[in-house]
């Protein structure tokens, strides 16, 4: 094992932020859902605090590409997904209906937002160095990437390791909204699904692993592929 986690994973309650609850983000809640089952069921005493932040509401062309049904249209997605699982699953996780602000201190922060201004706002709020964990899922038409990281040196930040990923000047490639044909023409239907399920085992293994063997992962759905991201070798030598 390369990485190892604190102590207190494994003896209090873990609090994630997730900010964004769209194509990719929706996904995620799921399987966090189904991450605190499992994490109670072997041993954990409290499992998963969840805090879920999204401004925008559910529209007709969300229905299909994201985790939404045709009542929950109008309203908002954190709410609307949120209220779902904390009634289905006995949960008391929070939805927060607005643009993600730091409340207080949180284990994992989980940016699923597709924006490089949401980025680099969401990186102005952490600390320079040895923060949160902080995962971070990019993807285009047929691939992407998920990289954690908590600002130290084996596992820097996403935004230090892919500093593109916050560049504001560089045009912004957002999917069309009018209806999910559209959206499918640009974007393949399962793509998130293969991000959600990459981040969702990283964050899996630092429960039942107790750390990371690697950092993140490369996908390319063209090709096939996933290939790992290595943790970064650092050095032994004291200062």
């Amino acid at each position: 094992m390369k990485h190892t986690v604190k102590n207190g994973f494994h003896t209090k309650p873990v609090k994630i932020n997730l900010v964004g609850v769209g194509g990719g983000g929706s996904l995620v809640l799921s399987g966090l859902v189904r991450l605190h089952l499992a994490m109670k069921s072997l041993g954990h005493p409290y499992g998963l605090d969840v805090e879920v932040w999204d401004p925008d509401r559910v529209s007709p062309a969300n229905i299909g590409r994201q985790l939404f049904a045709a009542s929950e249209i109008g309203l908002n997605k954190a709410e609307a997904l949120v209220n779902r699982y904390n009634l289905g699953f006995a949960l008391n996780w929070e939805a927060h209906p607005e643009r993600y602000r730091v409340t207080h201190i949180f284990d994992i922060l989980i940016a699923c937002v597709d924006s490089r201004k949401s980025r680099k706002e969401i990186f102005q709020t952490l600390p320079k160095k040895n923060g949160p964990y902080v995962l971070d899922g990019g993807v285009l038409a047929t691939c992407g990437q998920v990289i954690i990281g908590n600002g130290s040196k084996e596992l820097p930040y996403p935004y230090v390791e892919l500093p593109t990923l916050i560049d504001t000047k560089i045009k912004e490639q957002n999917l069309p909204s009018c209806s999910l044909a559209e959206s499918l023409s640009i974007q393949e239907l399962f793509v998130n699904q293969w991000l959600a399920t990459a981040e969702l085992e990283l964050i899996w293994r630092l429960f039942r692993k107790g750390g990371l063997d690697y950092r993140g992962f490369y996908i390319n759905l063209d090709t096939g592929r996933m290939n790992p991201v290595p943790i970064r070798e650092c050095s032994q030598s004291s200062h």
